[in-house]
């Protein structure tokens, strides 16, 4: 088959149309991703798409109009809710599934009762469905599995040959595909994340909105897909992917360090790291695409902050993309003990630390009511210096008093910090394995860069070292 390409002037435009409406396939731009299009109400044209993408025929296509009007005549049911969801979204980055009527076939829906509809936000994607007088069925414009393509150059590589037309639009602004949200039951659900968020939804409808299981975890095999994107492996690049996840700064270290281990074996290996979830969401797709264009043999990528709705959209395309394969990074374990007059400072330090990505060790105390700091400073004590712990900190109201119960423990060198100098030198110098605080002397804002300097200071070693070693001889 010859592919034709196509521009976006009207006369190609309707072209484009009169092929999808005699039943051919064209690849055509949205707000999203590209997408391969056809007659939605053609069961030869579906089965067409499914070969074209080499795609599983129980993955079901996404319908697509040109106006709210037009959801009547392919849904069964067009419920309240979904209605309103609809106005206050559409034309956007939402797919919503609704009951389906008869004249919408099986090959389309993927044998499923329901429909999956989108009003796309894109011009052209407008109208060309307008012009073709036909609802259009269009997953992804690539071969099944691979990065969903963001530029017409991305169709071109997977399907030159296999459709009829591509037409040649401007870069996705979105980056990622729709969102679909099943209107079926009393309360919508998210069966595939996209820029649309759960929150955006609740507060259209006033309704609690959930993810479907399948979106939370590894789908499983008998898994029956509601939705595109949920049961097979997806956004795959050909080279290995594996996902990091940690604190930023431990993280950017074993990557490096894997990729450095990787090259010397003679592996040409790509990092990928992403500031935000909306950076991630439009450079994704390429990116995968481009690291496959330059022959890379491996990619390790940052895990997003998935408490960011837009970031953990993007993550269930990066673990797809990684075939689920993720590496847990814990640069130390550090241990954390306070009295109670350290209490909230202690907890303030722990959530750092895990936020940097570092195991915890929490030795206590968990309350504000009066104990012994010789108790923790030593339970902390011989934490580090059994080497159950890399490294510790404590706290009390003035710092000193535990800091002193710690170094009672031979082995461990304890350092109150009240500067960032002293933060530096500690380590510098004295190779302190424990820091202690003053909750009732220093800000926690203070506390915790004195940490990051004494975490992020290397031992001087040279004419220290035999100071340390004198230090660690008493007791």
């Amino acid at each position: 088959m010859e592919t034709r390409y196509l521009s976006c002037s009207d006369e190609d435009l309707r072209e484009a149309a009169g092929i999808i409406a005699r039943g051919g396939l064209a690849a055509f731009p949205t707000e999203t991703v590209y997408g391969l299009g056809g007659n939605a109400l053609d069961p030869e044209a579906a089965r067409r798409i499914y070969a074209a993408k080499g795609r599983p025929s129980d993955n079901p296509l996404i319908v697509h109009i040109s106006d709210i009007s037009q959801v009547e005549s392919i849904a069964a049911e067009f419920p309240e809710n979904a209605k309103k969801l609809a106005e206050a979204i559409w034309p956007g980055p939402m797919t919503i599934v609704l009951p389906k009527k008869d004249i919408v076939p099986d090959e389309t829906t993927g044998g499923l009762k329901t429909v999956a509809i989108r009003f796309p936000a894109d011009e052209a994607a407008q109208k060309l469905i307008s012009y073709a007088g036909v609802p259009i069925a269009a997953p992804s414009a690539n071969l099944s599995g691979r990065p969903s393509p963001t530029r017409w150059e991305h169709v071109r590589e997977d399907l030159d040959g296999r459709c009829d037309a591509i037409i040649m639009g401007q870069p996705c602004v979105g980056g990622i595909e729709s969102t679909v949200v099943d209107m079926t039951g009393e309360l919508p659900q998210i069966l595939r994340p996209g820029l649309i968020t759960p929150q955006r939804i609740e507060a259209v409808l006033g309704l609690p909105c959930s993810y479907d299981p399948a979106v939370l975890a590894k789908p499983s095999e008998g898994l029956i897909p509601k939705a595109p994107g949920m049961k097979y492996k997806h956004y795959a690049p050909k080279a290995d992917m594996t996902l990091y996840r940690g604190g930023r700064d431990t993280v950017a270290r074993r990557m490096e360090a894997d990729a450095e281990a990787l090259r010397a074996e003679g592996k040409k290996t790509a990092v990928l790291v992403y500031g935000t979830g909306r950076e991630a969401a439009e450079r994704l797709f390429a990116d995968l695409r481009e690291k496959d264009d330059e022959g890379t043999d491996a990619i390790l990528a940052a895990a997003l902050d998935e408490a960011d709705p837009v970031a953990f959209s993007v993550m269930n395309r990066m673990l797809k993309s990684a075939g689920y394969r993720i590496t847990e990074v814990h640069d130390m374990r550090i241990a954390v003990a306070s009295d109670h007059g350290g209490y909230e400072l202690k907890e303030i330090i722990k959530k750092h630390l895990l936020e940097r990505g570092f195991e915890v060790l929490d030795l206590g105390t968990n309350s504000t009511e009066s104990v012994d700091y010789p108790i923790y400073g030593e339970k902390c004590g011989r934490a580090v210096a059994s080497g159950e712990a890399e490294r510790g900190v404590v706290c009390c109201g003035t710092g000193i008093g535990i800091s002193i119960a710690a170094n009672k423990v031979k082995g461990v060198r304890a350092a109150v910090v009240t500067n960032d100098y002293m933060a530096e030198y500690c380590k510098l110098h004295n190779d302190a394995n424990i820091i202690a605080f003053g909750g009732r002397v220093i800000s926690p804002e203070d506390a915790l860069r004195f940490t990051d300097i004494w975490l992020d200071t290397e031992f001087e070693g040279g004419r220290h070292q035999r100071r340390v070693d004198m230090l660690n001889a008493l007791g």
